[in-house]
């Protein structure tokens, strides 16, 4: 029985140790960070006393796609104040390439590491039904507010502004 319950001890330490130096090998490898459950508070914590926006999107999302080069050219002002969630179950590959594509490399981006259920979306927002693109804004006093659908930059930027 103390054998069992070693190897068990064994195995469980080697999955960990596995997993853990994949999540690093991905973060470092394609400058993408993983985004699991219970990851929102830390995202928000990150935004210190300034505002922050953060935006979800996909590479199955036409919509996202489209605007994606703006996001690009907005970050170039903004890149430390915007954050980027990648939510399709695609190849890491496939999402690092377009994240440069998109000239959204400065910025921090993630990737859903789980399925991108209900409970992801809850701990964000509990409207929100897991529409795409979907961005959240939390000004200086740390007031969230978030927005389906595409992005206007104008009013993006005066939010900016107004909260800097």
């Amino acid at each position: 029985m103390n054998m069992m319950t070693q190897s068990t001890r064994s195995l469980i330490l080697v999955f960990l140790l596995t997993f853990c130096a994949w999540t690093a090998c991905l973060s470092q490898s394609h400058g993408l960070a993983p985004y699991v459950r219970g990851d929102w508070e830390k995202l928000v914590d990150k935004r210190g006393s300034g505002p922050l926006v953060v935006h979800f999107w996909g590479v199955s999302c036409g919509p996202c796609l489209t605007e994606m080069p703006q996001w690009g050219q907005f970050i170039a002002k903004e890149s430390s104040r915007v954050l980027f969630v990648q939510v399709d179950d695609v190849s890491k590959d496939i999402t690092a390439t377009l994240v440069k594509k998109m000239r959204i490399d400065k910025a921090s981006n993630y990737v859903v590491f789980s399925k991108f259920d209900e409970f992801l979306r809850f701990e964000i927002d509990s409207k929100w039904q897991g529409e795409i693109p979907y961005t959240v804004t939390i000004d200086k006093h740390g007031v969230q507010k978030a927005y389906a659908g595409n992005t206007n930059f104008k009013t993006l930027e005066a939010w900016f502004k107004k909260n800097i």
